[in-house]
């Protein structure tokens, strides 16, 4: 099989329901009302610090406030995506010969996502797969879609990722009295979204991006996971789950402050070295993280390493919240409409997973 160039041709983003302000995100989400009493004053006095430390205005959600009913299903939010990235590529669905889909929580655990997908958008043949993984999953996704069309397995790919955060942060569905600070706190940045990639061996009129570059890697060997949820297959009486609160998503908020800045700067240098990337040539650095704290630390540090104190940062936390995995794409679809970009420029994205420290990147390069 011979190596054959990689275009992105379709970019596609979908957040549900009206953009929700912070200060309106718990009336959205539920409000906590029967955590144990220092909990309770503890969300008093944090919430103001929090907004200034996560940096995020507005977040979007699948939940309709006023009937708690869910408006959104994971398939159908990168349904949406994935026609925005068909429409965007001049491609019909059953042009589609590679589908992937790519997340942390699935609608249901059997059959996967990936023929689900394939299913709603009626794509009568086609190979697909499931990804299962956090931020780092569209970062993989996009790695195997574009490998496996370099080397002439398949010739056109859609790769999809969706998250419904608002489905473990819901008041109503905690167990309550054995909430932690850390779970409260995950309710104020995560939100909900898709993404859908359109990757073709084509160079077609609508190539945005040629994909020079991916990167992964795991170094989290000897770590304990950060972000976990143990509601699973060795974790299924319903009532040990509810009971212990294993359905809840936790993180270990001070591990990630204390290891996240350390292990994404010898990611970065990593990336660097495995792909070559000439820091000088990159327009824009797409910098994936779940709060503007974190963010600074990365800036400072980038543009003091590659010595460009002007280097270019992009991010839609403020206005999207963290949807996880679709973030990256969310910020992409409006980069490229938000500004002008001229052939040959070059864009970086790299992601630090913390719940068991997985890295991932990508350089992609403007034709269009």
């Amino acid at each position: 099989m011979n190596e054959r160039e990689v275009y992105i041709t379709g970019i596609g983003s979908f957040s549900p329901g009206d953009p929700v302000p912070f200060d309106q995100i718990e009336n959205v989400l539920g409000r906590i009302t029967d955590a144990p009493p220092r909990l309770m004053k503890r969300i008093e006095r944090i919430r103001p610090i929090m907004k200034e430390l996560l940096g995020i205005e507005y977040s979007h959600y699948a939940i309709d406030p006023i009937t708690r009913e869910m408006t959104e299903s994971n398939v159908s939010m990168v349904v949406k995506a994935a026609n925005k990235a068909l429409d965007a590529a001049g491609m019909k669905a059953a042009d589609i010969d590679l589908l992937i889909y790519a997340g942390i929580l699935f609608d249901c655990a059997c059959p996967p996502s990936s023929v689900l997908v394939q299913d709603a958008l009626n794509i009568p043949y086609c190979a697909e797969m499931s990804i299962h993984s956090n931020c780092t999953a569209i970062y993989k996704a996009l790695q195997v879609a574009a490998d496996l069309i370099a080397n002439g397995r398949y010739r056109n790919a859609l790769v999809v990722t969706s998250q419904l955060s608002s489905t473990f942060l819901r008041a109503e569905y905690f167990n309550q009295k054995v909430l932690t600070e850390e779970q409260v706190i995950l309710r104020w940045f995560l939100s909900d979204g898709a993404g859908a990639l359109v990757l073709s061996s084509d160079a077609s009129p609508n190539a945005r991006f040629k994909v020079k570059q991916t990167y992964l890697e795991s170094v989290g060997n000897g770590i304990a996971p950060t972000m976990r949820m143990e509601f699973g297959a060795t974790r299924w009486n319903y009532n040990d789950v509810i009971n212990n609160g294993w359905h809840h998503l936790v993180q270990d908020l001070n591990a990630v402050m204390k290891l996240a800045p350390e292990l994404a700067q010898k990611g970065m240098d990593a990336m660097i070295q495995k792909t070559g990337l000439d820091v000088e040539s990159v327009k824009c650095f797409f910098c994936n993280v779940p709060t503007v704290h974190l963010m600074d630390q990365i800036i400072k540090k980038t543009r003091k390493n590659w010595k460009n104190p002007n280097l270019n940062f992009y991010t839609k936390l403020a206005t999207r919240g963290y949807p996880g995995a679709p973030a990256i794409i969310i910020a992409l679809d409006d980069y490229i409409t938000e500004t002008s970009l001229s052939s040959g420029d070059i864009i970086v994205s790299f992601v630090t997973e913390s719940s068991k420290w997985m890295q991932a990147g990508f350089i992609l390069e403007f034709v269009s």
